[in-house]
């Protein structure tokens, strides 16, 4: 039986990987993750995931860390997994490095977006490639999901090129299925958010920090709001304020009062998109961005900002771009859409059929577990479940 284990900074980050994983339980592997304690621990044991805990902090050189690190060391010898495959950035190089020292026979890691890019400050992006290199030298295989972070891996000597997987994004076009929701059971979500029919909803989500760029989107609603009235904005996400990096509780009392919906933390996020008619993300940086990525298979049309890992999802024809870090660009093009149904429903349903041609979640996890195999074949790790099953069990 082959012992799997994902190691996140935190929770939600498992929580989301579980439809990544959750078939390889279902083929007989023993599924662990790794991470703090946190308030979503359940939910993952209910879906087969057996937790366990590191005490790694997301920030640097922490107090705590050379006692983490130790009982890291000793989990992985513990359990004798065969693979383990890390997450985030801190999280990720130090638990590739004690994989490599617990001796455990395939290292893997997922850039889930990279922390710094070929435009971020020398001093800052040749020490973070410097640690990356390191880490990376251990792994067997290092997957990052956009074209920008693969170049500045390899142009910044972040990892070798060998090691490297471009892997992209998905998404479960089965729970993200415009289909699922009719007229009037939009009209329903719409009501309980308090939205009225006329209102455009634009809709984002993501935790509530500065890098996702909702300063700017709250400027940009208050700007296309003062236009039209009939601009209106929901944002679905916790708050984080571990890393400093949280938005003021004067920012988001503002944009409350200027009409913004603060929804919180949410799991019915289809029914959210659903209720949108436009999703936006102004984000500074992503890996490849989820959000767009659903919205498009919900069949809504996108804004997006020029940062890498939402560029790459709004290509020509998915939506509008705008610069960076801009208020008044992204107010342009919330105010551009509002103006046009047609333009909506033209590029939402471009966006619906282009999704599900080139983000299916299914390809994307075909793509890893092909990886594992030949990882598990070339070190002689018998798989007893791999011939008893086809060979990409979720592909139709």
């Amino acid at each position: 039986m082959i012992r799997l284990a994902h190691v996140w900074s935190a929770d939600l980050g498992l929580l989301l990987s579980i439809p990544h994983i959750r078939h390889l339980i279902d083929r007989g592997w023993e599924v662990y993750g790794i991470c703090p304690p946190g308030p979503r621990i359940d939910e993952i044991e209910q879906a087969g995931v057996r937790w366990l805990p590191h005490s790694l902090e997301r920030k640097m050189l922490a107090k705590g860390d050379p006692k983490a690190l130790l009982d890291l060391y000793r989990t992985y010898r513990r359990h004798r997994f065969h693979i383990v495959h890390t997450h985030n950035a801190k999280v990720g190089i130090a638990a590739r490095v004690v994989a490599a020292a617990a001796r455990v026979p395939i290292v893997a890691h997922t850039h889930n977006g990279l922390i710094y890019s070929l435009d971020s400050p020398a001093t800052f992006k040749y020490g973070v490639a410097g640690l990356e290199r390191i880490a990376s030298e251990v792994a067997h295989c290092v997957f990052v999901q956009s074209q920008d972070d693969y170049d500045a891996l390899v142009t910044t000597g972040g990892a070798h090129p060998d090691v490297l997987h471009l892997l992209g994004n998905g998404v479960d076009m089965a729970r993200f299925d415009p289909r699922r929701f009719d007229a009037s059971a939009r009209r329903n979500i719409r009501t309980a958010m308090g939205v009225a029919d006329q209102e455009i909803l634009f809709f984002s989500a993501g935790r509530l920090v500065d890098e996702k760029g909702f300063v700017e989107l709250f400027e940009a609603h208050r700007i296309a709001r003062s236009e039209n009235p009939a601009v209106r904005l929901a944002i679905a996400g916790p708050t984080d304020t571990e890393r400093g990096l949280g938005i003021a509780a004067s920012i988001l009392e503002r944009a409350q009062g200027d009409g913004v919906l603060l929804l919180g933390e949410r799991s019915d996020m289809p029914e959210l998109f659903a209720a949108a008619d436009v999703v936006v993300l102004p984000s500074w940086r992503e890996g490849i961005a989820r959000v767009l990525m659903e919205g498009a298979a919900m069949g809504k049309p996108l804004v997006a900002s020029d940062a890498r890992g939402c560029r790459n999802v709004v290509q020509p024809g998915w939506g509008l771009v705008t610069r960076l870090r801009s208020a008044s660009a992204i107010a342009n093009a919330m105010l551009k859409l509002a103006a046009s149904a047609d333009m909506r429903a033209s590029i939402g349903e471009h966006n619906r059929k282009k999704a599900r041609e080139i983000y299916d979640l299914r390809r994307l996890v075909a793509q890893v577990d092909g990886v594992y195999d030949g990882l598990l074949n070339a070190r002689g790790i018998a798989d007893p479940t791999r011939w008893a099953i086809p060979a990409s069990p979720l592909m139709p």
